[in-house]
């Protein structure tokens, strides 16, 4: 990504988000998930996916960019504000992969049975909808919280 949208990026994450400790928020969705079991799965999906269209929203308005150049200020956003290091494969065809390592969200998280990234597999949705400008569903296939050594996405298109 070229400098000039890195620095555009970096100023909108500044001005719309708010500092919060990654082991206090790691801490905060190990507690969710032991109150609520997975039965939030859905409700936490729904939640993610509405934070990622308004991410997209925010990129796309102050970088006047869409599609892959859109997914690409994705990445940089979300390893700049800390939430682990995300990669994207080519989404030819149907879809494509997400591997997310260094997951803020499963950070010291004891060790599930299931994949428990649901709010992250909404982000990637509703932003990839936004981006792309189609319906997409977004399924997690690897998880750190399993011990899996990465989250894997993946993304279906249409």
């Amino acid at each position: 990504m070229k400098n000039e949208r890195k620095e555009v990026v970096d100023k909108v994450i500044l001005d719309n988000s708010v500092l919060i400790d990654r082991d206090g928020l790691s801490n905060l969705y190990a507690s969710v998930l032991k109150i609520a079991g997975f039965g939030l799965g859905g409700i936490l999906y729904t939640a993610g996916k509405k934070a990622g269209a308004r991410g997209a929203i925010l990129l796309k308005d102050h970088l006047k960019i869409e599609g892959r150049d859109l997914t690409e200020a994705m990445v940089y956003a979300f390893e700049a504000g800390k939430w682990g290091k995300m990669e994207v494969d080519d989404c030819e065809g149907e879809g494509c992969k997400v591997k997310v390592t260094e997951n803020v969200l499963v950070r010291g998280l004891e060790r599930k049975r299931k994949p428990v990234c649901q709010p992250l597999a909404g982000y990637i949705a509703g932003f990839f909808e936004l981006a792309l400008g189609e319906r997409v569903q977004v399924k997690e296939e690897a998880c750190m919280g399993k011990g899996d050594p990465a989250c894997i996405f993946h993304v279906k298109v249409g």
